[in-house]
């Protein structure tokens, strides 16, 4: 079997992430396990269809119940893109436009010193509006998350800078947005975002708050840091699930990877389902404000940067014991969701590296593969340990890699390894302290590769296989 190419003589996006999708599940393993992480649940869809999903680790850690594609988690400020997707769908309703103060819809802050910012102004966090509010020990379960009545006592001396003085991230103005649709659609947020979102784009796992889904939800952790003298994955803090109540419309959605990647799929440009036109998802994923991190900017609800070269658009969010990011790709139809159950859980960075492996795949076919098929590089592949470590020959895009599993490749100096005969491979590592140049010569058997000498030498045997003593002696 081949790898399907394009015209330009590369992969096919479908092929270049099937690879990655075949890859990924024991590359992040690998590096769950050693960042004594519980665990992580991932999606990718192209084009609006589910390309592949996968989860490893655990729910829940006591008693053990492993991760599964269907466990919920709190996706947290992913919430915001459920928020302005219903500012523009009454916005296109003509009940509202973008420019409203926020004074003309909540009578509680008409006359406050935040009374005139504009619907537009909170979307793009150009309000000046505090974050959280000057006692939001919530998010440590000091106390509950606002009601009504706190939220808008919090917003009406909440402001910290003038309007679009500088950008500045606001849980509070979110809520505040989350009253406004209640207040222009005559209905409850939770009541209105279901009828024109999630039940239109089948939606099924996605909820805008703590409710009777709430068994199936993935614990949360805390992080790795305060577990105990000896930081171990067992001794991390289990942190109860919280409703967020007024907060709901900034930070109370719960949902699986493949919900997201649906959801976010639906904002692709001529994407269908769909319940946006394209004129407002365009006016959505244009930048608005910078947002003083180099790169990073926002839209109308969404993230906008680029990652792996490519422009992308979509959220993050931290929520007690979940941290969650989701990236769509315009260029490439791809969305990638990442989910992970701890407050220390790396969700972007893992997300990143799942990037970084497509990008691999995507990289020109060296010449020396001419006439070799997959199969005949596969027999090549597995997981090797020496004392020194652990690594992967790896197959991306009909091409292989020497890998370190569950660490992020650098795309721009990693080069597929040349095929040389059956038994040996030869690295095009451009890094002159490593084993640029050499040969990688296997042994193997009726598995596979069984062992691997090189670069540099060392022999590196099948990780299965591969035997250490509790104190290495010096040889005689």
């Amino acid at each position: 079997m081949s790898i399907a190419h394009g015209a330009s003589g590369r992969p096919s996006t479908n092929a270049v992430w099937e690879s990655v999708l075949a890859y990924a599940p024991g590359f992040l393993e690998f590096g769950r396990s050693l960042a004594r992480q519980p665990g992580f649940q991932a999606a990718v869809s192209l084009d609006g269809k589910l390309l592949g999903a996968f989860s490893g680790g655990h729910a829940r850690l006591s008693p053990p119940e492993p991760m599964t594609d269907s466990h919920l988690f709190r996706v947290a400020s992913h919430s915001k893109t459920f928020t302005a997707t219903a500012l523009m769908l009454l916005r296109r309703d003509g009940l509202l436009t973008l420019e409203d103060q926020l004074g003309s819809w909540l009578a509680a802050l008409a006359g406050s010193e935040v009374g005139e910012v504009t619907l537009g102004e909170l979307l793009s966090h150009s309000a000046g509006i505090v974050r959280d509010g000057k006692n939001a020990d919530f998010w440590t379960l000091g106390h509950r998350f606002p009601d009504k009545s706190e939220l808008l006592r919090i917003a009406g001396s909440g402001k910290v800078l003038e309007r679009n003085e500088h950008f500045k991230y606001s849980n509070i103005g979110y809520g505040l947005l989350g009253l406004v649709i209640e207040a222009a659609a005559g209905e409850s947020y939770a009541d209105f975002v279901s009828a024109r979102i999630l039940e239109p784009l089948e939606l099924a796992d996605t909820g805008p708050d703590l409710d009777a889904r709430a068994p199936r939800l993935a614990a949360g952790y805390g992080p790795l840091a305060l577990a105990g003298g000896n930081h171990a994955l067992e001794d991390r803090t289990e942190i109860e699930h919280v409703a967020t109540h007024a907060l709901a419309a900034a930070t109370g959605f719960y949902s699986t990877a493949i919900d997201m990647a649906a959801y976010f799929g639906s904002h692709l440009l001529g994407a269908s389902p769909s319940v946006l036109d394209d004129d407002s998802k365009r006016r959505m994923q244009r930048k608005a404000e910078d947002s003083g991190t180099p790169g990073r900017g926002y839209g109308l609800g969404f993230i906008v940067q680029k990652v792996a070269g490519r422009q992308t658009f979509g959220h993050s969010g931290g929520y007690p014991g979940h941290i969650t990011r989701t990236w769509a790709v315009p260029e490439t139809g791809v969305v990638l969701s990442m989910l992970t159950n701890a407050v220390d859980g790396p969700a972007t960075a893992w997300g990143e590296a799942l990037f970084a492996l497509a990008a691999l795949a995507e990289a020109p076919m060296p010449d020396s593969y001419a006439g070799i098929d997959a199969a005949g590089l596969r027999r090549f592949t597995g997981r090797f340990a020496s004392l020194w470590e652990v690594v992967d020959i790896a197959e991306l895009g009909g091409k292989l890699y020497w890998l370190v599993p569950g660490e992020t490749p650098k795309p721009e100096t990693a080069r597929p390894l040349e095929y040389v005969d059956g038994t040996t491979l030869k690295s095009a590592d451009p890094n002159g302290f490593a084993g640029y140049g050499e040969e990688l010569s296997f042994d193997l058997d009726e598995h596979g590769a069984a062992a691997v000498r090189g670069p540099g030498g060392i022999l590196f045997t099948r990780l299965e296989d591969f035997r250490i003593p509790r104190v290495l002696r010096a040889p005689v």
